[in-house]
């Protein structure tokens, strides 16, 4: 006789519904499998965003202020120039002469003395030369003086004498004969020059240090061909000044 308290077999397992009262088993989804995650596992994450909109604001103000800097300046300086309208002096070369000169084989000998007048026209500006080279060109022939610094009031006339020596500077044989060819014709054109570093200055305000040119070409100097000795011929002579 088969023992009443041993389970029988060959029937099935009572099924979940009957041990638990006929309840459903409990379910997280309505689906057999787990929802995905609402964000891609991937996605990056900032830890600090606020960090990143702080730099780029900085940035964008940073460079803002700049270009607000910049228009302030250039308006100041366009200000300041319309106010005082800074001009380049004046150059005329007023004398020229040459004394003891001579061309003969590969050499030069003379002495050349040069003056010129210089006007300031600036009325609120004072100009103050700082380095002054005066210079007298004859093809490959180049005799260069430095002259003193000196300051010009506003509205003001200067002075300025250079004096050039050559004793057997050698040059080439076709420019003295060059030389000797113009002699024999009455004169003998030379080119002037004038570098000079000056500063413009109105009270408190000073412009940055330029650097003037002054040219003065083709100056003839009135010379026979049985003399050592001429001067600047046809008055005085208004040079040419840029920056």
């Amino acid at each position: 006789m088969q023992d009443p308290s041993r389970p029988a077999t060959g029937y099935p397992a009572p099924s979940y519904y009957q041990t638990n009262g006929g309840q459903a088993p409990p379910s997280a989804t309505a689906y057999p499998y787990s929802a995905p995650h609402p964000y891609p596992q991937n996605q990056y994450y900032n830890p600090n965003p606020s960090r990143n909109y702080f730099t780029r604001s900085f940035v964008r103000s940073f460079i803002a202020t700049l270009v607000c800097l910049f228009v302030i300046f250039g308006a100041i300086v366009f200000i300041v120039w319309l106010v005082l309208r800074p001009t380049l002096p004046d150059f005329r070369l007023d004398s020229f002469s040459l004394t003891n000169f001579s061309a003969t084989s590969q050499s030069v000998n003379g002495t050349w003395k040069a003056g010129f007048l210089v006007r300031n026209n600036n009325k609120k500006m004072t100009i103050t030369y700082q380095v002054i080279e005066a210079r007298i060109v004859y093809d490959t022939l180049f005799l260069r003086e430095q002259l003193l610094p000196f300051k010009q009031d506003t509205k003001t006339e200067t002075p300025l004498n250079a004096t050039f020596s050559a004793v057997n500077t050698p040059v080439k044989k076709e420019v003295v004969d060059d030389m000797n060819a113009n002699k024999a014709g009455g004169s003998i054109p030379f080119n002037v020059e004038v570098l000079a570093s000056t500063v413009f200055r109105s009270g408190a305000w000073r412009l940055r240090a330029r650097l003037l040119k002054v040219s003065c070409r083709r100056v003839p100097i009135g010379i026979s061909s049985n003399s050592t000795s001429g001067k600047l011929s046809g008055g005085a002579r208004e040079c040419q000044v840029w920056t």
